[in-house]
């Protein structure tokens, strides 16, 4: 009988603002730890939420083995690593205090509009070990918030957002991140003419295509990219991957199974050519698979697929991918694929980008395109969204349809 225990544990500090005030703030200290035992084909699976008996927990997974769920014992052998990315963001003492000078230098610098929402402040730390004397440990840290910001001069609840996750704190840089959107907000701006690039969050369109890159989907012939792998399907310059070492975006090296890819790495998509498919160590073992590195266990739960890390590689600069006039979508929702590959996204909120900078605020409208097109024959690009100073987002380039302009 083999095992594998995974242990994670995190503190966070979550500070609620609320009409332009702070208003509170909730500690939240977690220790979960999840024991899985495998044998004769089958799995059994126990957690625990807080400090407790490891060896009744183990006792509780094997218990669970005559739930007779089947999955494959392929641990990770000898396997050692540690990566400590914990940085000193905001000492905790000083975090409400910080928050609330935020606050309120956004509403002296911002006075037409009002700020709610949460700021989150966390470090986690999780460790993975198994029978097969593998032990991989990670520790990290991040802030990050969505603050929700409403127009007083609107009567909708919200009008938009501004969204970070970091493991650095800047002020200055997030107020003026947030005056880019709001000194023009109330510019009214004409649609560009002509056909111009779109710049918009690659993962707005990019989610769309993930989900048929899934394996199980993919061998059943339901994925709209069945019979595909091996084939170019997108533009050369094109490179889809899950990327767990990324700097921007800090998250343990190794899957809730383990898992550790060759340079923290798996490409789906590389130079425009159908690489990968994304697995968990059931769908590899089921359909001869490569794993992709992306096993995800709510919990107690069997592990599954996903996408963590999941990004398009930047290909230039957003200055050199753009000379001139752009559209620049910052708020869409309610968009959907259809079964051929054409996606279309309504448009909240967008505005006019010349040279570098937003100038003025759209009309709303929407876009539609070729999940095919946009990452091939209308790709332009992949950049750091050099809009803001604060974000590490990437933004897509690209070609779209147009429509519904108001």
């Amino acid at each position: 009988m083999e095992q594998e225990k995974i242990i994670n544990k995190s503190t966070s500090y979550s500070v609620n603002i609320s009409g332009g005030k702070v208003d509170s703030l909730r500690i939240t200290e977690d220790v979960k730890t999840v024991i899985r035992v495998y044998a004769d084909g089958k799995i059994g699976i126990a957690g625990r939420i807080g400090e407790g008996d490891d060896n009744a927990l183990s006792e509780e997974a094997k218990a669970k083995l005559a739930q007779n769920i089947a999955y494959p014992c392929n641990l990770t052998e000898n396997g050692r690593r540690e990566v400590n990315k914990v940085k000193n963001i905001i000492p905790p003492k000083d975090y409400v205090k910080t928050i609330k000078k935020l606050i309120a230098r956004l509403n002296k610098c911002y006075p037409d509009f009002v700020f709610s929402n949460k700021i989150n402040m966390g470090e986690e730390e999780i460790i993975y070990e198994n029978s097969k004397n593998t032990r991989y440990s990670y520790k990290g840290n991040e802030i990050g918030g969505a603050l929700v910001i409403k127009d007083k001069a609107s009567a909708n609840i919200m009008d938009l957002s501004y969204g970070f996750v970091k493991s650095s704190y800047d002020e200055d840089k997030i107020v003026g991140d947030i005056g880019k959107l709001l000194n023009v907000y109330h510019t009214k701006a004409d649609m560009p003419e002509g056909d111009v690039p779109v710049i918009i969050n690659g993962m707005e369109v990019l989610q769309y295509g993930a989900q048929h890159m899934v394996a199980e989907l993919y061998v059943s012939g339901s994925s709209l990219l069945s019979g595909k792998l091996g084939e170019k399907i997108f533009n050369e310059k094109v490179n889809i991957l899950t990327d767990r070492g990324d700097e921007d975006k800090p998250m343990p090296f190794f899957d809730a199974e383990g898992v550790v890819n060759e340079g923290d790495k798996f490409y789906f998509v590389k130079d425009g050519v159908f690489t990968g498919l994304a697995t968990y160590k059931r769908s590899s073992a089921n359909f001869n698979l490569p794993l992709s590195g992306g096993g995800y266990a709510p919990f107690d739960e069997v592990p599954q697929a996903s996408f963590a890390g999941f990004k398009t590689e930047r290909t230039d600069s957003l200055k050199n991918l753009v000379k001139g006039k752009a559209i620049y979508v910052f708020v869409t929702s309610g968009g959907d694929m259809t079964p051929d590959g054409t996606v279309g996204l309504p448009v909240q909120l967008a505005y006019l980008y010349d040279n570098g900078k937003l100038v003025g605020r759209l009309p709303e409208f929407g876009v539609n395109g070729n999940i095919f097109d946009i990452f091939g024959k209308d790709f332009i690009g992949v950049a750091r969204d050099d809009v803001f100073d604060y974000s590490d987002d990437s933004v897509l380039v690209a070609k779209f349809n147009v429509n519904n302009v108001k």
